[in-house]
């Protein structure tokens, strides 16, 4: 009866505490995670987790709780952090941080509806066309980096003949230091041919892949040349600025700038017919295509690919870097693509990404402004509603004939059995390891910063840091397999990265000064410490799968090592050195403890907190041999009088 009563006593305080918490004064404040943990329970939904909840406060939470409604709940409880929730089924909803390119096909729907308010017909159109190319060019700022261009003639390799084609690579300097390369596909024949610039996209390989050389290879036997080139950062690219230069907003810029000085060189080729000027790519390439047609008005044909949406503007900072969408008070990839008008255009779409709504949504938008001009006719779509985002067959072919088409290329070849696929060396200008690269070529983002400010390179600077030193690690485990040592570069990478973001937003000042329990003032290192360990768990588990797939179990602890600078190996040494008969079992047992302080510090911030790690383990050995029947304390002192009497004997011989 007394401990029912002790129960009872400790349970009304606890409800006077949180009812005391509970009050205007206290902004009714709850933990994020406990709110979403209730309205999980409350409505009987799972959540996803892809956001951090940890340390977050919600004010007015209760308030914000609809019950007749989880995703009012969620909309209200997400929004004050930028989180949102994605609905997956019935009873799963994936809660995820703001995407500010990505919104709902309702809402794409909601601002094409805004948008033929603004116009009704090729005069309003045109104002409104005039309007956005203007804001577009401001917004990307890419006049003013066009005005920058060395006007240098591109470098151009031996070309290389094929079955009804030949390629030729080339290396073209945009700003002084900065090349884009890519490769020419030209038909066999004399006379002019029609010409086609593709910009690529986010597909693995990026340019050397086998379908994109089909596709430059096939139209150029049907009668156009053809252009690719490499993403900013992408191929050889990368070379000058490491993949991590892609993820920034100068990439969208330096991508735009790449398409028009392509284009620029190239027309003033004696075999390309200016009436016939198309662009075409996809996914990423298709937003370029989109873009490219807004800021050039050469092009006379376009076809962008698997991109076109109305409620996306492409989630790379290549394509959705520089504010462009917000032109005109508000604009999106649908309503730029319009601006071609009256010319052809062709739209692919399919069934399995954010194009699915074209048919229903953006290709009736198109055909009624293309209307405007009594073109209605001059845009298609071909959707393909069972397939997904690639660049397969089935978008090739219609590629191959809306080109075919509109610029009265020859249809009897195409058949892509003819084509080469050429190894990707072939298609180097510079050597896979850069070794003709030019000797005033750029060798960081960094040096980016003077033509865009430090500022604009700042974040790929630190990423192209992490990146180096994720090669580093992985470049000494020696590996023959060039794609392992790739895969296993990218998992350190990204787990080096999530790492540094999460310390940066997660500083050890989130860990209060004293310790609840105790009331002692706890360390600077202590608190870091604290911090390190509320990195979600699933951080470092990736790391860990993804390394255990392409890597052995010995070459794994390589890496952790590399991560600690060798701790384990040599915390054993001085270990062997103090306990000169250590035996094999104990040895195991150190190893052991050592190991899982490896593993426990792989997510810590500095070298103070992996050594206090370590410290912990260290002492947990140290009790081990203790109770194993060895006095670690005389054991440890016993070695260091003989060192110093090493140290005298080597001194007093020195003197002799």
């Amino acid at each position: 009866m007394k401990k029912q009563l002790t129960f009872a006593l400790l349970a009304c305080a606890a409800l006077a505490s949180a009812q005391a918490q509970n009050t205007f004064e206290g902004q009714f404040t709850r933990p994020l995670g406990e709110v979403l943990q209730e309205i999980s329970t409350r409505f009987n939904v799972r959540l996803a987790y892809d956001i951090d909840t940890v340390g977050k406060k919600l004010p007015y939470a209760d308030f914000r709780i609809r019950p007749y409604s989880v995703e009012e709940s969620l909309t209200n409880v997400l929004a004050p952090f930028d989180y949102k929730f994605v609905k997956q089924n019935a009873t799963l909803y994936k809660l995820k941080k703001y995407e500010y390119p990505r919104r709902t096909d309702a809402d794409g729907e909601k601002l094409l509806n805004y948008l033929c308010t603004l116009y009704n017909d090729k005069a309003s159109f045109e104002k409104r066309k005039d309007v956005l190319k203007k804001e577009v060019r401001e917004r990307l700022q890419i006049d003013k980096y066009l005005d920058m261009r060395t006007g240098a003639a591109p470098i151009l390799s031996k070309v290389r003949k094929y079955d009804g084609y030949t390629v030729q690579n080339f290396a073209l300097e945009t700003l002084p230091g900065l090349y884009v390369c890519g490769s020419i596909y030209t038909p066999k024949g004399k006379g002019k041919h029609a010409l086609i610039i593709c910009p690529n996209g986010h597909f693995g390989n990026g340019r050397y892949r086998e379908d994109q050389q089909q596709r430059m290879a096939t139209l150029a036997r049907m009668g156009a040349i053809c252009v690719d080139y490499d993403l900013f950062g992408w191929g050889e690219s990368e070379l000058q600025v490491t993949s991590a230069g892609h993820q920034s907003s100068i990439s969208h810029i330096i991508q735009a700038m790449n398409g028009i000085s392509i284009l620029d060189f190239m027309i003033t080729r004696k075999d390309v017919d200016t009436t016939r000027v198309g662009v075409n790519g996809g996914s990423g390439g298709g937003s370029q295509t989109v873009l490219l047609s807004v800021l050039d008005d050469r092009y006379t044909a376009a076809c962008p690919v698997v991109s076109l949406s109305s409620h996306f503007d492409g989630g790379c900072p290549c394509e959705s870097g520089m504010p462009v969408t917000l032109a005109g008070g508000g604009t999106c990839n649908a309503e730029l693509a319009a601006l071609f008008a009256p010319r052809p255009m062709c739209v692919v779409s399919d069934g399995k990404d954010w194009t699915a709504s074209v048919p229903k949504l953006e290709y009736p938008y198109l055909q009624k402004v293309y209307g405007f001009y009594g073109a209605a006719d001059k845009v298609t779509n071909v959707h393909l509603p069972k397939e997904g985002h690639d660049f397969g067959p089935n978008k090739r072919n219609a590629v191959y004939a809306f080109f075919a088409d509109a610029f009265q290329l020859d249809k009897s070849k195409l058949d892509e059995s003819k084509v080469t696929v050429e190894p990707f060396e072939n298609m180097y200008s510079f050597g896979k390891k850069g070794e003709n690269m030019p000797e005033n070529a750029i060798r960081s983002v960094n040096e980016l910063g003077k033509y865009f400010g430090k500022q604009a390179v700042r974040a790929a600077a630190a990423d192209e840091s992490v990146l180096k030193k994720s090669r580093e690690i992985i470049a000494a485990l020696n590996l023959t397999d060039e794609k392992a040592a790739n895969f296993a570069t990218t998992a350190v990478y990204n787990h080096r990265r999530a790492v540094r973001d999460w310390h940066n937003t997660h500083p050890y000042t989130i860990i209060p000064e004293k310790d609840k329990a105790t009331g002692r003032t706890l360390s600077k290192v202590e608190r870091e410490m604290m911090a390190d360990k509320s990195i979600p768990a699933s951080v470092h588990a990736r790391l860990v799968k993804d390394l255990n797939r392409v890597l052995t179990p010995e070459q794994v602890e390589k890496v952790f090592d590399e991560y600690t600078v060798g701790k384990v190996a040599f915390t054993m040494k001085g270990y062997y050195a103090i306990v000169p008969d250590l035996t094999d079992q104990e040895a195991q047992v150190l190893e052991g403890y050592l190991k899982q302080a490896r593993e426990e510090a792989l997510e810590c911030k500095s070298m103070k907190a992996i050594s206090q790690v370590f410290e912990i383990y260290k002492t947990k050995c140290e009790q081990y041999l203790n109770s194993n029947g060895r006095n670690w304390k005389q054991l440890f002192k016993d070695y260091v009088n003989k060192r110093n009497a090493e140290k005298a004997a080597q001194k007093a011989a020195k003197k002799k």
